[in-house]
């Protein structure tokens, strides 16, 4: 597959300053390297600070997008890094390709608040949110191990008989909290965007002394069943690629409508640079795609059941 020369100049800066980059495992400064590297927001885009069952969050908004509808947004970051600002530009994207206002919490990090913290914060927030929207007008989405907190979400919102959105976007999901699977080896020399040692880093910051594979904190482990449609999206060139295939495989064992793309030699999250690399238009375009049918489909389903 040819690559776009934008897709291929912004690989190779990424690289090169990963390389001048020197390893950490102090999270406040991975926490400041990332703040430091967010995009900004497109100019049509607007940010309201806001709190949702009791969870500080920000309401990103592009314009065109209509108030009735809400995408609850969890970001990535390893569940201890990332924050509404390092997010701010893929949001707005994400509102404006999709019509909904995009919530983006501030959920608990590691090692401050090691999992199920953040779980039970997109729970709550989501709740917050279904007081003042009908769920066939909601959608959930994440990035990297925010996706998996989506994912688990709705787990357990499905397990507690809460009306769940009309559907759920996994973009690049981290779920082999393990980092085992051959992928995080083959492709550690070419991923721009994540060091494993630093990810296996993490893991005693999240997990706080929990098994990995604990269903509750664990999405390949997690009862999938009757979750509302899910699109998955990965790249072959990130080191995480093989986590999405797990996960939409054990999601269709469930019986889930599954929509996966794995995009050949994307890094992690490309979806980023939308607006500058043509390849990250064409996912942020599917991913709205996706959220107006399934927001069509579920309005139809609430007007078939209320006859």
């Amino acid at each position: 597959m040819m690559l776009s020369p934008q897709y291929e100049k912004v690989r190779r800066l990424l690289l090169e300053r990963r390389a001048e980059t020197p390893a950490s495992n102090d999270v406040e400064v991975l926490r400041n390297r990332l703040e430091a590297a967010a995009l900004p927001a497109g100019e049509d885009v607007r940010t309201t600070a806001i709190v949702l069952g009791g969870v500080e969050a920000e309401r990103v908004v592009a314009e065109g997008a209509e108030n009735e509808r809400a995408l609850l947004y969890a970001h990535g970051g390893g569940f201890c890094l990332g924050s509404p600002a390092t997010h701010r530009k893929l949001a707005g994207d994400v509102s404006r390709v999709t019509g909904c206002p995009c919530y983006v919490l501030d959920y608990r990090r590691g090692p401050e608040h090691p999992l199920p913290a953040a779980i039970d914060d997109v729970v709550a927030a989501y709740g917050a949110l279904l007081e003042r929207h009908r769920p066939e007008s909601m959608l959930m989405a994440g990035d990297s191990a925010g996706a998996t907190l989506v994912i688990l979400a709705l787990a357990r919102l499905q397990a507690a008989g809460i009306a769940l959105p009309a559907g759920a976007i996994a973009i690049t999901p981290w779920v082999e909290y393990r980092c085992a699977d051959p992928s995080y080896v083959e492709r550690a020399e070419g991923d721009p965007i994540t060091l494993v040692p630093e990810l296996r880093g993490y893991q005693p910051w999240f997990l706080g002394g929990r098994d990995p594979e604990d269903p509750m904190i664990c999405a390949l482990s997690a009862d999938l069943r009757g979750m509302p449609p899910l699109l998955i999206h990965s790249g072959s060139g990130d080191v995480m690629c093989n986590d999405a295939v797990k996960l939409a495989a054990r999601a269709r064992s469930a019986l889930v409508d599954v929509t996966h793309r794995q995009a050949p030699e994307m890094m992690h999250v490309w979806h980023v640079f939308a607006g500058r690399v043509p390849e990250a238009t064409e996912a942020i375009e599917e991913l709205g795609a996706f959220a107006r049918r399934s927001l069509a489909a579920a309005a139809r389903r609430g007007s078939e059941t209320s006859v």
